[in-house]
């Protein structure tokens, strides 16, 4: 295997271990065990294979994807796709459909079912239960980017058997906890629009209603069809509460609210509304609700009018009273079909204490921002402002709360890692735009571009492997000719 010596890692506290001969020092390997990357490698001409790499130049090729350009691939399922302490990652095999599978480093994987792409793609759209002895999914209707609302059967499995415990069809959106789950599940009228919706309680073993809403309509309109499109639920103590999007299509209104109801069943409570900049489609999960980690408020998500999916932030107290947050200001949200957007913009960091994500302008320059989520009120913090023709390309967590990004142009980029109430610190400059870190952090890999240098402007693609704790990096894998780009996907 190739390798390659770093010039200068600039972390704080690491030290520079250097490569030679091909083999890592003696006592480096002593301290390192072999580091394996799954794997999504692809040319232009072919979807390629899912494979685990390892640091001692082997391969084992996954699934081996049919000759061919037909849209399958190999990506995260969500944000949420660490299995418990690393011990496994979720990874969707397919097209517009596709495996959901629990892959272990052992190879005692779990598969977790067949779904849509898209069960893959929102913030939340997959969950593990905090004890990740459950997973959860919404199976999105197939041609749900057609329909007035967004909706799928919500499935449960057992995460260490695969078994699979419940379905709840036209569920829009859910929370999973340790004793069960919150839900919310829009009915249609004979027009399709959401015209009804059931807050539900599943225990584990049966489901119950809490209460059953309907979208506010115009008190002084007759046969206006109003409707559910989005929403997002939490539960805080003994109370659920749910946010949603309405919209009317005679007058083209459309409204947020955020709504309590107490666990233990009765009427709902509208706690705060207002209008949002934008509307709710389908496949643009646009509608968040972020409890805050002190149990006093929210962070919630509307749309903003950009794009489809960028949002405005807000803080809600229990009370009601509502702050903007970076007013005027749009932030990217995931989006289902923009392979850039899906399940990797709104970060949550893995205490939930901490919101990572990117704002936008009508001329695409970008910034990266940190959000304490401890209690409502606080102000974002600038991590770093991109120029024209720049772009935060990813970031992502570790599960010690670092968080590690790759931001520049195609032509010079760099790999920053940043600690909440820290500044931003460089790893390394390169050409890097793809990025995937162990559990712990401790080791990162990265797509980079670099030039063929038998043929000017012709870029080629690397992968490369960081040990952030050894201070070291080496090429994992070098491309060749056929344009073949390794995207990582998760690092043990």
């Amino acid at each position: 295997m190739k390798k390659l010596a770093i010039a200068a890692l600039l972390v704080a506290g690491l030290t520079l271990v250097v490569v030679v001969g091909g083999r890592l020092p003696q006592a480096a390997r002593a301290q390192d065990d072999l580091t394996r990357v799954l794997v999504w490698e692809w040319t232009p001409n072919d979807d390629g294979v899912f494979e685990m790499l390892s640091s001692d130049g082997s391969a084992n090729v996954i699934v081996d994807f049919p000759n061919g350009v037909f849209d399958r691939r190999a990506q995260r399922c969500g944000q949420h796709f660490w299995a418990a302490e690393g011990s496994g990652a979720v990874i969707f095999t397919g097209a517009k459909d596709g495996d959901i599978t629990l892959y272990r480093p052992d190879g005692n994987n779990v598969l977790l079912g067949h779904a849509t792409r898209m069960a893959c793609a929102g913030p939340n759209s997959f969950q593990f239960s905090p004890d990740h002895k459950r997973a959860g999914y919404i199976d999105y209707a197939y041609d749900v980017l057609d329909r007035e609302y967004t909706f799928g059967n919500l499935v449960f499995y057992n995460a260490e058997t695969g078994e699979k415990q419940a379905t709840f069809e036209r569920t829009t959106a859910f929370a999973l906890y340790d004793d069960g789950a919150l839900m919310i599940r829009t009915f249609p009228d004979g027009k399709g629009y959401g015209s009804e919706a059931d807050i539900d309680w599943w225990d584990g073993t049966g489901k119950r209603t809490l209460v059953t809403i309907e979208p506010v309509r115009p008190p002084d309109l007759d046969k206006v069809d109003c409707g559910i499109r989005d929403a997002s639920v939490a539960r805080v103590g003994d109370t659920a509460y749910v946010l949603e999007g309405e919209r009317c299509e005679q007058t083209n209104a459309t409204q947020w609210r955020l709504l309590s109801v107490p666990m233990s069943g009765g009427a709902a409570t509208e706690i705060a509304s207002g209008q949002p900049g934008g509307g709710y489609f389908p496949g643009s999960f646009t509608a968040n609700l972020f409890p805050t980690t002190d149990g006093t408020g929210f962070l919630i998500t509307v749309p903003s009018g950009l794009t489809r999916n960028t949002v405005s932030l807000y803080w809600v107290t229990a009370d009601g009273a509502v702050t903007p947050i970076l007013e005027g200001q749009h932030v990217l949200a995931e989006r289902f079909g923009e392979r850039l957007s899906e399940g990797r913009l709104l970060m949550l960091s893995r205490d939930r204490n901490t919101l990572a994500f990117v704002t936008t302008t009508p001329n695409q320059d970008q910034t990266l921002w940190l959000l304490n989520l401890s209690t409502p009120g606080g102000e974002p913090l600038m991590v770093k402002e991109m120029g024209t023709g720049q772009r935060i390309f990813q970031h992502v967590w570790s599960s010690n709360n670092r968080l590690f990004f790759a931001a520049g142009s195609v032509e010079s980029s760099a790999l920053y890692v940043v600690t909440p109430g820290t500044q931003a610190q460089r790893v390394e400059r390169g050409r890097f735009f793809r990025l995937a870190t162990s559990y712990d952090g401790s080791k990162v890999a990265t797509a980079e571009w670099f030039a063929n240098p038998n043929s000017i402007g012709d870029d080629l693609f690397r992968l490369d492997l960081f040990d952030v704790d050894a201070g070291m990096m080496t090429i994992l894998k070098e491309g060749d000719t056929t344009h073949n780009q390794m995207i990582p996907l998760a690092v043990w």
